[in-house]
């Protein structure tokens, strides 16, 4: 009887894994993709996994913020690699009924203000942000094209750092410049360091140099939602933004009809996991060896197929 039971129960747990174990239609999923090597790693990582499943894949190029209005309406089936820093725009789709989270990839985030390692010897203090406001502090991380502030290396135009909002909320003196792309960002940040110019820069993980020995992050205070939402939070009582953005994961958002029309599609994404690390090693490989996004990701599948095979079982 009780073997019986436990025969039955194996049934019920993979009899509907079996039956969804071949594609439902030929029909290419869209998979948003950003210009962006960490996000599209893992995006390249989960459409070749889905090709060897049998499956065809379009990559639809698109906006980050525009992504979440095309997961709504059914123009982007799937996005693997969101990052819950930015709250507002996924707690909005989520809450249409359209859109749905599979849960974390396995990779965590921090998004903040980043210092190589010497520009503590010149600013005493850091990683406190506090020490930021020292008019000593200011005066060493200047240069002659900062106008007597700090100089702070910003992000491409696209991205919602909320740097000029923290900058007033906790009087700082700081002289912002926008790179154009997170290339760029990332050559004038490696450029500063051989030069040891007084620099910060907005930096995250994961990521082969904002994640190494090489430097550090500024310790804001914590996120919390009330930063946005209530100016009587935090340091500033008149002002909301006075902290750093929310840490967190990199989740997976998948169409809520995509998912009903494809069971085994979205039963690979919510198996599929990756972790900081290898996020990580995948950035390197494209912005200090010159791959793509997508040969790092296929790298990586060659590398790892005991890893993804699972997620297809």
């Amino acid at each position: 009887m009780i073997k019986s039971s436990v025969a039955v129960a194996a049934l019920i747990v993979f009899m509907p894994l079996a039956q969804a174990a071949e594609p439902e239609f030929q029909d290419p999923i869209r998979l948003a993709v950003f210009n962006t090597p960490d996000a599209d790693f893992v995006t390249y990582i989960y459409g070749e996994v889905l090709e060897r499943a049998g499956y065809n894949v379009d990559y639809i190029h698109t906006d980050y913020a525009a992504h979440f209005t095309a997961l709504e309406f059914g123009d982007i089936d799937a996005a693997p690699a969101v990052w819950t820093s930015v709250k507002e725009l996924m707690d909005a789709a989520i809450a249409s009924g359209e859109v749905k989270s599979l849960g974390s990839v396995g990779v965590s985030i921090r998004e903040t203000w980043w210092y190589p390692n010497y520009v503590a010897e010149l600013c005493p203090g850091l990683p406190d942000w506090k020490a930021l406001l020292a008019p000593g502090c200011v005066a060493a991380l200047s240069t002659p094209e900062s106008d007597g502030k700090i100089n702070y290396l910003g992000t491409p135009p696209d991205w919602t750092a909320r740097d000029q909002e923290r900058i007033a909320a906790l009087g700082l003196q700081v002289n912002i410049t926008p790179p154009g792309t997170l290339a760029s960002m990332i050559a004038t940040m490696q450029g500063a360091i051989e030069r040891r110019t007084p620099i910060i820069g907005f930096g995250f993980v994961p990521h082969w140099l904002y994640g190494s020995d090489q430097g550090a992050f500024v310790d804001f205070p914590l996120f919390e939602q009330a930063c946005i939402d209530d100016a009587g939070w935090g340091v500033n009582k008149d002002a909301t933004g006075d902290c750093e953005l929310a840490r967190g994961d990199v989740v997976k958002l998948v169409n809520v009809g995509f998912a009903e029309k494809a069971p085994y599609a979205t039963q690979i994404l919510s198996e599929m996991h990756i972790d900081t690390q290898a996020v990580g090693a995948g950035v390197s490989r494209q912005e200090r060896d010159g791959l793509t996004a997508e040969d790092a990701a296929a790298e990586w599948i060659e590398a790892n197929s005991t890893q993804w095979q699972v997620w297809i079982k």
